[in-house]
């Protein structure tokens, strides 16, 4: 199967505009599944997007980009994934997974970069808000949204155009300090984004759960999911229990009251 220019069109524009609305606007549910579904239908093969779609979304489950951290973008992975199988024609996806995979992961590096060229737009828009520039100042705020775009149509055009070729050229062509330097970033930023994470947190107040958290992952080593089930069933029997605490204790006043009238 050959991709025609209204399958590539297409394709490349959904591909950027589902990184800028999820870093952005959100206007839209674009997940993995979702998203592959839709490039299987303008490839008109949507029962292979819907199996690469489910397989994509078990394996991104827990990974998160929180605060400034970065995760692998598995959406891009997905689409890449579906495009590569609806291509081939062939019903095994692992290859077309691969090559999904070795996408997402180059989109790390490509998140590092939006997030140090967003510092920049930051200091743009204060800017021109100091001047009182307000015309200016929001139009700036689409700065961001061209570069989301072009995070996530660029790669698409790429592998459409060349394929996995194309991918490990881009990795091949960058130097090793800049890839050095990427890859110290990238572990940076998880801990600015698990400490920003916390400072919005009532950790002092639930210290305790922090600390059993703690134990199951590092000493237990217990994986993201069923750390996030205990503290799931530990939330419901908490809310339950601050829920029905005030209504025992308002009945125990009222039975009281009614002693002292008799």
């Amino acid at each position: 199967m050959t991709v025609n220019a209204l399958q590539f069109i297409l394709i490349v524009l959904l591909s950027g505009f589902r990184a800028m609305d999820q870093y952005s606007t959100q206007l839209f549910p674009f997940q993995h599944a979702l998203m592959c579904w839709l490039t299987g239908i303008i490839l008109g093969d949507p029962n292979t997007g819907l199996i690469v779609g489910g397989t994509i979304q078990l394996m991104s489950m827990g990974a998160a980009g929180l605060g400034g951290s970065s995760a692998p973008d598995y959406g891009m992975a997905g689409m890449v994934a579906t495009v590569l199988a609806c291509i081939t024609g062939s019903s095994d996806i692992s290859v077309g997974l691969a090559v999904g995979v070795a996408v997402a992961m180059l989109y790390v590096q490509l998140d590092v970069m939006f997030k140090i060229y967003n510092s920049w737009v930051y200091k743009v828009i204060r800017g021109h808000a100091v001047k009182e520039e307000y015309d200016k100042m929001l139009r700036s705020f689409f700065l961001s949204h061209l570069w989301l775009f072009l995070q996530g149509a660029l790669p698409m055009a790429l592998v459409l155009a060349f394929g996995q070729q194309a991918v490990d050229a881009v990795l091949a062509v960058m130097p090793d300090w800049f890839t050095t330097g990427l890859t110290i970033a990238a572990g940076i930023l998880p801990v600015t984004g698990f400490a920003m994470l916390l400072t919005f947190m009532p950790v002092n107040k639930f210290y305790a759960f922090l600390i059993v958290g703690y134990v199951l992952a590092a000493y237990l080593n217990l994986s993201v999911l069923p750390i996030a089930l205990l503290g799931c069933a530990i939330a419901i029997e908490y809310f339950r229990l601050k829920s029905t605490a005030p209504q025992a204790t308002a009945a125990a006043n009222d039975n009281g009251g009614e002693l002292e009238d008799e």
